[in-house]
């Protein structure tokens, strides 16, 4: 290559300092002269820029973590970037496909004309997809459930692509007060296939036929869901595995009996605005029980493990109550369950009262009361803290070793809780006045101003010896500073 001239009268350089960077030798590449500014001389300096396309060049790996961070329909596009892109989209693992983009300003006559336009495109999207499907999104409009365009792409992605959790959303809102809620038909054994594992149904009046042998589900939310008992019953009992419910529902008979027997049920999460005469659940191995609002007049729970004292569940409930018996949790479940805390119906803030059992000696069951406290949006009405009798062993971890629970949330550099987390009144209940962290948990709540009424803990079912040292232990926490001076503590 020839050595260009330093000379100022040259058009690239405007002195002999200004000496360009080497022209890359890829033959792959084309170059480019661009100008910049230089500040010393006023004058106008090119340099290379290698035009090799470098993104393109980096493993399907890297590209498909790249992709990830897109939306379907972003992602389709840049199919058109070059050969090497041409396929790239479509071995996604996660799939979103649906009419969200339609104007609600259409007019109702076009909308479906434009509907039918788009379930073309959509379904082109999911034939042309290969491979596995982690999740899969598919939202519609009322023509797609009738003439059978939703379950032939319902079958296709349970199916051919094995998707493993399916969300379905019937887009109502945009066929007007006459659209009506869709009638999910679907065909029969629609949700059995045995990778499907997640669903999740938003805006439909129920139908059992498409729940038959559901035994592989382990996770149904039914969101905004109008059917009979008699079809809730059904499609329960079908999927027998469920180890997470959620239920938005309305009962189209008024006054029923709404049973739910499940002996793999772990979180239970209900709404039901309409008249329920009776609630009856069975779930032995349930660990939160969530009821956002009901409205019924009797409640039978046969569940070992939730635990609390106080009647919730009389005649019309508008205060949310959360139940939860804490325990290490499986990642995967504890997930599904933070997600469900935080999502509320109308996108309504979190509130109402919580009960929990914990042991507090164990750091990771601290933890998690920790987290779940801190997702409280607003002041907490009741908290209700059910101390488990645990005589094992202390869990050795790594916070045991160093300290203990109690030196890292309830001593540490930020202790726990802190004077943000408000709550009306704290019932305590298998309070141990021997145990150190029972004790330091409850002093937190007294000096950092926490309770804004009442601290009430219960000494009254104690043996006389174990009542007294209790409430020696009580006189103790009277004793200390108060981060708020109107609240009081008792012994009940």
């Amino acid at each position: 290559m020839t050595t260009r001239s330093s000379s100022p009268s040259s058009p690239l350089l405007s002195s002999p300092s200004s000496t360009p960077p080497p022209i890359s030798s890829n033959a792959r590449g084309k170059l480019l002269w661009t100008g910049a500014s230089s500040k010393a001389k006023g004058k106008r300096i090119q340099y290379p820029v290698d035009n090799v396309d470098r993104i393109s060049m980096l493993p399907d790996e890297l590209l498909q973590k790249i992709l990830s961070t897109l939306s379907t329909k972003d992602a389709v596009k840049t199919s058109t970037l070059s050969k090497r892109w041409v396929d790239q989209w479509k071995w996604r693992p996660h799939l979103s496909v649906g009419m969200r983009n339609i104007s609600r300003t259409n007019p109702t006559s076009r909308l479906r004309e434009l509907s039918l336009r788009v379930a073309e495109s959509m379904t082109r999207t999911i034939d042309n997809h290969r491979g596995r499907l982690e999740s899969c999104t598919i939202s519609h409009f009322l023509f797609q459930c009738k003439d059978g365009t939703l379950d032939r792409w319902v079958q296709t992605v349970t199916h051919e692509k094995q998707t493993k959790e399916l969300t379905l959303i019937n887009y109502i809102g945009c066929m007007g007060p006459f659209g009506g809620y869709n009638r999910l038909y679907l065909s029969p054994s629609t949700f059995s296939h045995p990778s499907l594992t997640s669903l999740s149904l938003t805006r439909y009046k129920l139908t059992e036929t498409a729940f038959k042998n559901c035994s592989n589900l382990k996770t149904l939310k039914l969101f905004d869901i109008m059917s009979d008992v008699s079809v809730l019953s059904i499609v329960f009992k079908a999927c027998s595995s469920l180890e997470v419910l959620v239920l938005q529902i309305t009962c189209l008979n008024l006054g029923c009996v709404l049973k739910i027997e499940n002996k793999n049920l772990q979180v239970l999460q209900v709404t039901c605005p309409t008249l329920i005469n009776k609630m009856e659940v069975n779930a032995p191995r349930l660990e939160i029980l969530d009821i956002k609002y009901i409205y019924c007049d009797s409640f039978l729970l046969d569940a070992p493990k939730i635990m609390f004292n106080r009647d919730y569940w009389f005649g019309a409930i508008s205060v949310p109550h959360i139940s939860y018996h804490i325990s290490s949790l499986a990642q995967e479940k504890k997930r599904i369950w933070f997600e469900l805390l935080v999502s509320q119906f109308f996108n309504m803030k979190r509130y109402g009262s919580l009960s929990v059992s914990v042991d507090v000696r164990n750091p990771n069951e601290l933890e998690i009361l920790k987290e779940v406290l801190l997702l409280w949006n607003e002041e907490m009405k009741n908290l209700e803290i059910i101390f488990k009798n645990n005589n094992a062993p202390r869990e050795e971890s790594e916070s045991s070793i160093n300290g203990g629970a109690r030196n890292k949330w309830l001593d540490g550099e930020k202790p726990f809780p802190d004077a943000f987390l408000r709550i009306r009144t704290v019932w305590m209940y298998n309070f141990d006045g021997s145990n150190e962290e029972e004790f330091a948990l409850a002093s937190r709540f007294v000096t950092q101003g926490t309770v804004i009424d009442k601290l009430m803990i219960e000494t009254s079912t104690y043996p006389p010896v174990k009542q007294l040292m209790t409430e020696a232990k009580v006189a103790k926490l009277m004793e200390l500073p108060k981060g708020n001076d109107y609240f009081t503590i008792e012994c009940f």
